[in-house]
């Protein structure tokens, strides 16, 4: 495969880090809040934490093999036919997080603003965008996402702050929450939330030579912080019963926001942020599909993968029935399982390269 061009450790911590914090926007911090109740926050943090524990080792993997992506240290660990079977596995995970991301960005879009829009037209037209930055390669979206990353982070803290007037302590006591147990139960589950941190090893050769340990560590924490403080700020605002009830609390609390007559309604902020933070995640999904193919068949060039990767990603999408069941098989399933093909797939291929290391040093 042509070589992509070195992206810039900076880069790389705000790629990963807009990767991560677009389940903010959707449905899942009011799931956050039915399990962790006021203690929602803490939940994510313990998340977090668990997160770079059990990235740790795909790290030491990668770090083992240089210039190799995930997909060609399968192949040299598990040969043509076990690789097989783990490309697949990582590609679906990828697939379904892409597709369910996309399903429901635009049918809570629909909502919001665009009531007459059909739903494969809202899903046409940010693929439409995907495509593009796709046949543009990883250092066009990446420098995209460096430049709109800090304004979706500075919209998003702003949309957060200025709902103050409506901050109420008492909605964050008790402190604990539902019990230590509890917490530290739902943040070892929920550590499926950063699953998506594996990118770095699909485009590890890209990455700045020895920078994988502290662009996935800065990452990590960084989205885990910023999304903390997020729900930190949205329980402020909101007692834990309405919160769990919502289906876009992030976009409740920015209708909050009144400061007279000509300061309010600012949720029209919210919309660009919401579709920005979209095309991110989803143009970035293509683009690891894309790549996960082309590097497992040993091709020069991705491109040719983009039209079929976007058509099956659509379809995919239109698998849930309706917006409930895909907001049900996000937060249910691959937000508590993800952590298997994201964390553990390569925690056994570490295991294998040291037996194997193992094993030859008793040959000799």
């Amino acid at each position: 495969m042509r070589r992509e061009n070195k992206i810039e450790l900076k880069e790389a911590v705000m790629l990963v880090t807009m990767a991560l914090i677009t389940e903010l926007f959707l449905t899942f911090p009011a799931v956050l809040a039915y399990k962790g109740q006021t203690a929602a926050w803490l939940v994510l943090l313990v998340a977090t934490l668990v997160a770079a524990v059990v990235f740790l080792p795909t790290v030491i993997l990668l770090e083992r093999y240089p210039e190799k992506s995930i997909i060609e240290i399968g192949e040299e660990l598990l040969g043509p036919i076990g690789n097989a079977f783990f490309t697949i596995i990582i590609f679906l995970t990828f697939l379904v997080i892409t597709s369910l991301i996309l399903r429901q960005y635009a049918e809570r879009t629909i909502t919001v603003s665009l009531n007459n829009l059909p739903l494969s037209v809202a899903m046409v037209m940010l693929l439409i965008g995907a495509a593009v930055a796709c046949y543009l390669g990883l250092e066009a979206i990446n420098r995209s996402v460096w430049i709109t990353g800090f304004i979706i982070v500075f919209l998003l803290l702003l949309v957060q702050f200025l709902p103050f007037p409506y901050w109420q302590p008492d909605y964050l006591f008790p402190l604990g929450g539902p019990g230590l147990k509890e917490i530290l139960f739902e943040g070892l589950k929920r550590s499926s939330l950063f699953a998506e941190v594996l990118l770095l090893a699909v485009i590890y050769p890209s990455l700045p030579k020895g920078a994988v340990r502290s662009v996935s560590l800065t990452g990590l924490f960084l989205s885990g912080l910023i999304m903390a403080f997020t729900l930190f700020t949205t329980q402020l605002v909101f007692p834990v019963p309405v919160f769990q009830e919502m289906s876009l609390p992030i976009f409740e609390t920015s209708r909050l926001i009144y400061f007279g007559r000509f300061i309010q309604r600012l949720e029209s902020i919210f919309v660009p942020l919401w579709v920005l933070a979209c095309l991110i995640k989803v143009s970035l999904g293509c683009y690891l599909m894309c790549l996960i193919l082309t590097r497992w068949l040993k091709l020069p060039y991705y491109r040719p993968f983009i039209l079929p990767v976007v058509i099956i990603t659509m379809a995919t999408a239109f698998i849930p029935a309706n917006i409930s069941e895909a907001v049900w098989v996000d937060t249910q399933i691959v937000r508590v399982f993800g952590a298997i093909p994201a964390f553990g797939l390569p925690a056994l291929l570490l295991l294998l390269a040291f037996w194997r290391q193992k094993q030859r040093g008793k040959v000799r």
